[in-house]
């Protein structure tokens, strides 16, 4: 039997096992993290990182921010992972 296709996993012949990229498992665990981070800030009130939870950023953009903006973002991800244990 064939593996259904999904563009986030690639199928491995020789194991038979299907896989994501590193870069896509990257992406799920940095979402999941946000998330809580952000949870942890609304239900806290947390009113100096309110603003930096408005909107989720990419993985992409978090990598690439700078400043205060970066260090508001540590702070979440921060809480998120603090959450996770």
């Amino acid at each position: 039997m064939a593996p259904r296709h999904r563009p986030d996993f690639t199928f491995d012949q020789a194991t038979g096992v299907e896989h994501m990229a590193d870069k896509e498992l990257d992406r799920l665990l940095f979402d999941r993290i946000w998330a809580l981070g952000a949870k942890a800030v609304q239900d806290n009130q947390i009113s100096a990182l309110a603003g930096a939870t408005l909107r989720t950023p990419t993985l992409e953009e978090y990598q690439n921010s700078h400043g205060e903006r970066m260090s508001d973002l540590i702070k979440v991800i921060k809480l998120g992972i603090a959450q996770l244990r």
